[in-house]
């Protein structure tokens, strides 16, 4: 059930994951500003797939683990990685 929500959560409009990680990669390939608050600054939109062996996460590496990257606020880039901020 738990992996039911979240798949459903990460397909969702509201959210947005999908719509930079998807297809057989769960990438869209794309180069984008991720908020880092550098203008111009963009990095390449990563594959997801085996996302849980990569640690640390994020572009500085500064989410050691995938939790952080929704729970470390100076980590994640707010809203700008998906609206995940009203996440539980």
């Amino acid at each position: 059930p738990a992996a039911e929500r979240g798949h459903a959560l990460f397909m969702s409009p509201d959210v947005g994951c999908v719509s930079c990680h998807s297809g057989t990669k769960l990438t869209n390939n794309r180069t984008v500003e991720v908020g880092t608050g550098e203008a111009g600054e963009r990095f390449q939109v990563p594959s997801l797939v085996g996302i849980a062996y990569r640690a640390p996460f994020m572009h500085t590496g500064c989410a050691g683990t995938l939790r952080d990257r929704f729970t470390n606020t100076a980590c994640s880039g707010g809203d700008q990685h998906g609206v995940t901020s009203q996440l539980s």
